[in-house]
């Protein structure tokens, strides 16, 4: 018997050819078609897809189905980056957004991601209402209305969008000006994935851009810019003498650096380095929002400027519904690379935030690993390690069930000061160091997290945790 289709923390994905069908993905566009269309008020949907097998095909099977809806699509002349489908939906006032991808999973899975009509990721619950009402179709053997492609477009329901108007934006929220004076050489992996050329374009300049050819298997490796995936990022640098290294994931709305020794920039330190710039440089101040996965410095910074600060579980989707409840919210962000600044769009956004990189090497005109140095002295230091263990739906049940009834008291011999249930299991030491054990909402992973004062301790709580789920 097939599961049901359910959505994660960013959406619905699946392995292509088993549950990421055709069929399937008619299922969840119709579903969404009936419980969302506005019949007569002239609504369309934004559509946009990466670069994934067949992504293109199953955008425009996504708009034969919003078509045969009566509703209206605006589908993205060639592949865009996910936060383009974000501000275009809210800067055109559409319906929604919708992108076939599947972020930064392996290159056998595909996926849908909704975005609402403000533009930032669907909550929870908009994601319920679709779930249900595929059960409910299902139950009443409802099939999905549907109109070929080409034969959508004659009738008018399909046109298509540029996302040029997304790179103009872009140029404006950085000091283009700045950055042309200090001549930087840039490296730009894009990992195969949606970003390819976007950063180039914003600039209006040369890049050393490496991976940014269209390749379904991403080269064997996971379109997601961690250290351990950045390999050729390292060699690009070392070789080509660059000022800084900038990755994006399969939908470009993750981001991962390095700087000009090779030395790979966590999110934490990005997350950090961005804040501090809105804040001191472009005179930004409002609420800020973290995830449990996120780095103390954030919010070091946020008692030092005197900045609201809020924690949700982990996914973007809660660090959206909390802008929506803040009354000035400025900037948002997870330990994944997703980081996102209010004033662009309600959504994280790996494009823009290596330009806020680079528009924080034009404001100081030093290395950015000399910058980090003194981020570091000002609010550090802290040090970051993620570890995914693959484990049997089993053995993490039993994880579950051993913290649900028994938290530890000690760690690495030293007394848990706090411990935090909001998303998974963290505990915090006297000097803010934390270890986090969390059940990935995506995947069949269970994720290790660990912060402290350098990488040897924050090794060690990693190996620790290990310990104490042998």
């Amino acid at each position: 018997m097939k599961l049901p289709i359910q959505f994660g923390t960013d959406g619905w994905r699946a392995v292509m050819g088993r549950d990421y069908t055709y069929e399937n993905v008619r299922k969840v566009i119709q579903a969404w078609a009936d419980v969302f269309k506005k019949a007569g008020e002239g609504g369309f949907v934004v559509l946009g897809y990466d670069r994934r097998f067949s992504s293109d095909l199953f955008a425009q099977e996504a708009a034969g189905v919003l078509a045969a809806n009566g509703i209206k699509v605006q589908i993205s002349e060639t592949y865009c980056p996910t936060p383009c489908v974000s501000w275009m939906t809210k800067e055109t006032k559409a319906l929604a957004g919708v992108v076939i991808t599947a972020s930064h999973n392996p290159y056998q899975w595909n996926g849908i991601k909704f975005k609402e009509s403000y533009g930032g990721s669907a909550s929870p619950d908009y994601c319920q209402k679709i779930e249900k009402q595929i059960l409910k179709n299902d139950a009443e053997k409802k099939e999905a209305l549907f109109i070929p492609f080409e034969e959508a477009q004659g009738q008018g329901f399909i046109s298509s969008f540029s996302p040029q108007r997304y790179i103009e934006h872009l140029r404006t929220l950085i000091d283009l000006e700045a950055l042309r004076k200090i001549h930087l050489k840039i490296a730009v992996d894009s990992l195969y994935g949606a970003g390819s050329g976007f950063i180039a374009e914003v600039l209006g300049q040369e890049v050393v851009e490496i991976r940014s050819e269209a390749n379904p298997g991403f080269g064997g490796v996971n379109p997601e810019p961690i250290e351990k995936n950045l390999k050729a990022l390292f060699k690009t640098l070392r070789t080509a003498k660059c000022d800084i290294g900038l990755a994006t994931d399969g939908d470009a709305d993750r981001i991962g650096a390095m700087d000009e020794k090779g030395n790979f920039i966590d999110s934490h330190k990005i997350f950090s380095l961005i804040l501090r710039h809105l804040v001191t440089q472009k005179s930004k101040r409002g609420d800020v929002v973290t995830t449990v996965s996120t780095t103390q410095m954030v919010r070091r910074l946020c008692k030092k400027f005197g900045l609201p600060v809020h924690e949700t579980p982990i996914g973007f989707k809660y660090i959206c519904q909390k802008f929506l409840e803040c009354q000035n919210p400025l900037m948002g962000g997870e330990e994944s690379g997703g980081l996102g600044i209010c004033h662009h769009v309600y959504e994280r956004d790996g494009i823009l935030s290596g330009l806020m990189l680079l528009d924080i090497m034009a404001f100081h005109q030093k290395p950015i690993s000399k910058i980090i140095e003194d981020l570091q002295k000002e609010v550090g230091p802290m040090e970051f390690i993620r570890e995914d263990l693959h484990l049997s739906p089993e053995k993490m049940a039993e994880v579950k069930e051993k913290f649900s009834k028994t938290l530890p008291q000690t760690l690495m011999g030293k007394k848990i000061a706090r411990s935090n249930l909001l998303d998974g299991f963290k505990f915090f030491l006297e000097d803010d160091s934390w270890l986090l054990i969390r059940p990935s909402g995506t995947e069949p992973l269970l994720r290790l997290y660990a912060e402290a004062p350098s990488l040897q301790i924050a090794r060690q709580m990693i190996d620790e945790a290990k310990r104490i789920l042998s």
